[in-house]
């Protein structure tokens, strides 16, 4: 029950601070005919195991300003690492935040990987490819280091300590 309630508490954490983030340095920013998308992680540095999403904000430049672009729903975007591809779900931040999207993925290898547009925006054909930060290892933010001799030992918990007892 304890571990259920602390996952629901971590992602409705995560969820919270993914709808306020504001765009990173690291962010790519792609044009194909009028429209420009910046895109990268919502959480950076990337960590490998570590729930992300990958960001877009898209915008047209057809009138010489940017004018946010609300719907992407022939937008594909599909992310790539070591010739596996998978199609993720673009879904609004939020209403306070227009043309701005996210699509949540567990990247599980740390490395470089890209991020591919296909489908249409408004009567532009999108065919973009672009890189994102590259994923650490979960290391990087590891701490304190656990030896595989320590990662070996069990430790027990109240239920646990009160089966044994029962």
């Amino acid at each position: 029950m304890k571990k259920t309630k602390l996952w629901l508490s971590g992602l409705f954490t995560f969820l919270m601070v993914l709808l306020n983030i504001q765009s990173a340095l690291a962010h790519e920013s792609i044009t194909v005919g009028d429209y420009e998308i910046v895109v990268g992680w919502a959480t950076e540095p990337p960590i490998a195991g570590q729930l992300n999403a990958i960001e877009i904000r898209v915008s047209d430049t057809s009138s010489g300003t940017d004018q946010p672009v609300e719907d992407v729903a022939l937008l594909t975007l599909t992310i790539s690492y070591g010739g596996q591809e998978k199609t993720l779900a673009l879904e609004p931040v939020g209403e306070d935040s227009p043309g701005r999207f996210i699509a949540p993925v567990l990247p599980t290898i740390a490395g470089e990987y890209a991020v591919i547009f296909g489908g249409t925006l408004g009567d532009t054909t999108m065919d973009a490819e672009t890189h994102v930060q590259e994923v650490q290892p979960a290391d990087t933010l590891s701490f304190p280091i656990v030896d595989s001799a320590q990662s070996e030992t069990t430790t027990f918990g109240l239920t646990e300590w009160l089966a044994i007892a029962a």
